[in-house]
């Protein structure tokens, strides 16, 4: 199995000729977890060197075929296959592998430095290492791995290993073995072995609460039947009744709670350093390294039996942690809590300020209403003459009909037709003189503005009728045109009549000037293109000039030079109240023509 790993920035083919092969033997088979691990420990530290690496992989699968002959079969068929590649290094994983080449590099590749990993000391110790050779030494670490235990399970009192029945699970109970009986432990340790797999599983799944159980390898069960010890662990932990422990890395997250164990990525990536140096032609001054261990649980695990995280020593490699959702979203539920808190204070305000607006708009409303009022009642101030010369006829006319009729009763027989023609005079005399002071008393009306359909063009009727002695004293003439029988809007019939009764008088006022056979009012009502309402008062005076049109609707500004200039901005805003409008006519000619547009009913 061949991999080419390029420098980046260099392409394949660019850099063939300078492409340095790298032979990898692997003790196991290819599918192997620790295989896999270190083959991509390896393929992370060569990636970014400055050559190209070509892998090439052989699997020698010793752990289940173990008959010498299987070897030198495999011996002679490298031999064959790499005589013309031109290996620069050669990398063994394992100590089935290290053994192996010692024993057939010059075949395979003679004269090739050695760089070997995936194997302790103790196997170390039986081979004799070439000069020529470097390595990164395991340290499978039983004893801290049960100081783990005991940290994790205070309450434990023994310990069970479980070891298979081949040569290499034997080799490694006779490593604990020698290991424990020098320690204290305070427990009891029972060994596990010579059973089959279903055996094993049976076994496990009675043990005690107060039991560690270590699960080292098994690579063949008593039944013969081999494996490989991941998996096995894997369904020995997954029925034990207490949490398991093992020394490899690869066990966890197979259902092994944890172990004191090294990497076999961090195995591979050890290898390629001690390679790459020895390929830039600076062989390593330390020949052997040892590779680093580290505690390493299964989060899953602890949750399982209920472990609290506050146990675990400082250094732990905490795996397959699943965070909260505030761990891992933290920062978003604190930006999001800013931003509700930060929403919260502007709608808190927002009320506030909407709390504050409607107060405001109640008072200005308020404010308006009075000042509409005290508008109405200086308006009806100016009409006082008039308004007296109104009610003075039809009482001057009541008083002389009623002596007229008692003269009359002093006939003998007294003239009833001519008496009841007076008292008919009497009556209608008397209503003459209610509606002038009915009219006044709407005008004066003060309080809250009542909504109702309205008949403009009896607002208007009614309006001309109670200025009707103004206007003969300022010797005015008043034409009413209406287009439309009936003109229904939702309105108020005193305010009404005071924008009607101002515009009327402002008309006046500016035909003062004139000759009084030229002063005339002409009042329209009608619909308009859109369906409004429409109520026009023309004049013949001089108009508004272009300089007045921009501010004559604002207070204070009067166009007649005698008043204080609040009639038109409050007649404007009675409009506004009642969703209408109220503007000059800018193409009127010949004096000036305001129009005032309501929504129909």
């Amino acid at each position: 199995m061949v991999f080419l790993v390029p420098a980046p920035g260099v392409s394949c083919a660019a850099g063939e000729a300078n492409a340095r092969r790298v032979l990898i033997v692997y003790e196991s088979d290819s599918l192997l977890p620790a295989a896999v691990e270190i083959a991509r420990g390896l393929q992370q530290g060569f990636d970014g060197g400055p050559y190209e690496v070509e892998f090439y992989s052989e699997y020698l699968d010793a752990l289940r075929f173990q008959d010498p002959e299987h070897l030198e079969r495999q011996a002679t068929t490298l031999a064959a296959k790499y005589s013309d590649v031109g290996i620069e290094v050669v990398l063994a994983a394992g100590p089935g592998a290290l053994r192996f080449m010692i024993e057939h590099r010059q075949a395979i590749a003679p004269g090739v430095p050695l760089v070997f990993g995936a194997v302790t000391s103790n196997s170390v110790r039986s081979i004799a290492l070439p000069s020529d050779s470097w390595g990164v030494l395991s340290h499978f670490d039983t004893l801290r791995t049960i100081d783990l235990a005991q940290r994790l399970q205070p309450d434990a009192r023994r310990i069970v290993v479980v070891t298979g029945s081949a040569d290499f699970d034997r080799s490694w109970q006779a490593r604990v073995r020698e290991e424990l009986s020098g320690q204290d432990t305070g427990m009891s340790v029972e060994y596990l072995s010579g059973l089959s797999l279903e055996g094993f599983k049976e076994a496990v799944a009675q043990l005690s609460g107060d039991t560690i159980l270590l699960i080292l390898t098994v690579v063949e069960d008593a039944s013969g039947r081999t494996f490989v010890p991941r998996q096995a662990a894997a369904d020995i932990a997954s029925v034990a009744g207490v949490p398991a422990y093992g020394v490899y890395s690869t066990y966890v997250g197979t259902g092994v709670l944890g172990g004191v164990v090294e990497t076999f990525e961090g195995i591979g990536a050890d290898m390629a350093a001690l390679a790459s140096s020895i390929i830039a032609g600076v062989p390593p001054e330390q020949r052997i390294v040892a590779s680093t261990v580290r505690p390493m649980v299964d989060w899953r695990q602890l949750k399982r039996w209920g472990i609290s995280t506050e146990l675990l020593p400082e250094d732990v490699l905490l795996e397959f942690y699943e965070p909260t959702d505030w761990e891992r979203y933290r920062t978003a539920i604190l930006a999001a809590m800013a931003l509700l808190a930060l929403l919260s204070v502007l709608v808190s305000g927002l009320i506030v300020v909407d709390r504050r607006r409607r107060v405001i708009q109640q008072e200005l409303a308020l404010e308006r209403l009075e000042l509409a009022h005290l508008s109405r009642i200086s308006q009806l101030g100016q009409l006082s003459g008039a308004f007296a010369h109104e009610l003075n006829q039809p009482l001057t006319s009541i008083l002389a009909n009623a002596e007229a009729g008692v003269r009359l009763l002093e006939n003998s027989p007294p003239d009833l037709k001519e008496l009841k023609e007076i008292l008919g005079d009497i009556v209608a005399d008397d209503r003459r003189a209610a509606g002038v002071i009915t009219q006044l008393r709407q005008l004066m009306i003060k309080g809250e503005v009542k909504i109702e359909p309205v008949d403009i063009n009896k607002v208007v009727t009614s309006t001309i009728e109670l200025a009707k002695g103004e206007l003969v004293v300022r010797q005015t003439t008043v034409d009413f045109h209406r287009n439309q029988k009936e003109l229904l809007v939702n309105g108020n019939i005193p305010q009404l009549q005071q924008v009607v009764l101002n515009l009327m008088l402002n008309a006046a006022q500016a035909m003062s000037h004139l000759h009084s056979s030229q002063r005339r009012i002409t009042v329209e009502t009608g619909l308009g293109a859109d369906g409004m309402c429409e109520l026009s008062i023309a004049d013949r005076g001089p108009g508004i000039s272009a300089e007045m049109r921009s501010r004559i609707f604002k207070p204070f500004v009067s166009g007649g030079g005698n008043g204080m200039g609040l009639g038109l901005s409050i007649c404007r805003s009675i409009a506004l109240a009642h969703g209408g409008t109220l503007a000059f006519d800018e193409q009127a000619r010949g004096g000036a023509r305001v129009v005032l547009t309501l929504p129909s009913k």
